[in-house]
């Protein structure tokens, strides 16, 4: 873009000047004098350019070549555009994942340093006071603009940047979880460090998804908080989390010791499903919970609780492993026992009550009468056409699936 912004021309002794400051601007030892300056003021200001050699070196040749740039266009207006260098430092910055305040920092401080070299170099010319005003007027207003256009640009080629590098990163954490879930041998502490969550440590993998489509944006930032959320609630540094869909988010959790139970009994956010499998130390227990994780992902949508422990439906989630077998399996062992109404889901729970923990402990379990216990049992043996304690062990198992069997029939399978 053309410099013709209807700037008003200096008089002839500034226009001089800006040339003679143009030409010992752009001589070798001043370059370097002129670029250290700058520099020194914007990492002082700029702590992580301070810290990082590279960034330093990278700011170095950005600064050198903005100035060459600069004072060729004050004496020769073009287009106004940074040089190379300058957009391999913002690259750079957003590749390191340091933040855009830190670049816009970065031109600010430099513009302090420039108009204060130029304005000191100016008072010390030969030239009146009005002569003075009128350079500095006329090079700050130039460089102002020069500034303003490349902090423009120059976020640009920030943001497509960083958003090619968080693509990237994803995709090689996304390889490297894909690699361990297929059983593939990895350097523990190095794949540690790329996917920014401990291996060694206890892992609990998490399936969370959105139940209903919502029509207020895209759910994943939603269920990451909520992951969130249950690592805090555990104890958890953040947890580790992917992408599975477009409402469905995988999650690990790395602890130094197998979170309590208790901690996933609080309330789950309303709107939020959340399988959890079982923990289990090392890169083993990252890829025996997640498989775990999507077994009881694969149950939770036939059963009413918000939040699915693998733990509680381990033995269902076996079974049902062919869903027709278990299916034949539950109504040749239950019989009517198996029909799909609230009395008789009563009497199920408790002959499963009384298999598992006898008359006294299903008494207390349901919070009922020993004698309604009794009663119970008596019209399931009806419904059976056999006493409980006939095939026992065949019997339990059934009752432990019937209510999968049940939700199945009334609900199809999920896609």
């Amino acid at each position: 873009m053309a410099h013709n912004r209807g700037v008003e021309q200096p008089d002839e002794a500034v226009a001089a000047w800006i040339r003679t400051f143009a030409v010992e601007s752009l001589a070798s030892e001043e370059v370097d004098r002129v670029v250290r300056l700058l520099d020194e003021q914007i990492a002082a200001q700029v702590a992580v350019i301070a810290r990082d050699p590279d960034l330093r070196a990278a700011l170095d040749a950005s600064t050198r070549a903005q100035l060459r740039s600069f004072v060729t266009h004050l004496v020769n207006p073009g287009e106004l555009r940074p040089p190379d260098e300058a957009f391999l430092l913002a690259r750079e910055f957003a590749a390191r994942g340091v933040e855009l305040a830190s670049l816009l920092e970065v031109y600010r401080s430099g513009q302090q340093a420039a108009l204060a070299y130029v304005t000191s170099v100016a008072k010390d010319a030969a030239l009146a006071p009005a002569q003075v005003t009128g350079a500095l007027v006329t090079v700050w207003g130039q460089a102002i603009e020069w500034f303003a256009h490349s902090v423009e640009q120059l976020i640009g080629a920030y943001g497509e940047e960083r958003e090619r590098w968080l693509r990237s990163a994803l995709t090689r954490r996304t390889q490297l979880v894909a690699s361990i879930l297929d059983g593939d041998r990895v350097d523990i502490d190095e794949a540690g460090r790329d996917l920014g969550h401990s291996l060694r440590r206890h892992q609990t993998a998490l399936v969370l998804w959105e139940a209903d489509a919502r029509a207020d944006g895209d759910a994943v930032p939603r269920l990451e908080a909520e992951a969130a959320r249950l690592a805090a609630r555990c104890a958890a540094p953040r947890p580790l989390v992917l992408q599975a869909g477009p409402a469905e988010v995988w999650a690990w959790l790395a602890t130094d010791r197998p979170p309590d139970a208790g901690g996933w009994s609080a309330e789950v956010t309303p709107g939020v499903r959340v399988a959890v499998g079982v923990t289990a130390p090392g890169v083993a227990g990252f890829r025996d919970s997640h498989r775990e994780a999507v077994a009881a992902r694969a149950l939770a949508d036939v059963l009413p609780d918000p939040l699915v422990a693998y733990a509680d439906v381990e033995v269902v989630s076996l079974l049902s492993r062919d869903r027709s077998a278990m299916e034949t399996f539950v109504r040749r062992e239950l019989g009517d026992l198996a029909a799909d109404d609230a009395a008789t889901a009563r009497l199920r729970a408790t002959a499963l009550a009384y298999l598992e923990v006898g008359m006294e402990g299903a008494a207390a379990r349901l919070a009922i009468h020993r004698n309604t216990v009794r009663y119970r049992l008596h019209q399931a043996e009806g419904l059976l056409g056999h006493p409980i304690t006939e095939r026992r062990r065949e019997l339990e198992l059934a009752l432990l699936c019937a209510d999968t069997h049940v939700a199945w029939i009334t609900k199809p399978r999920r896609q």
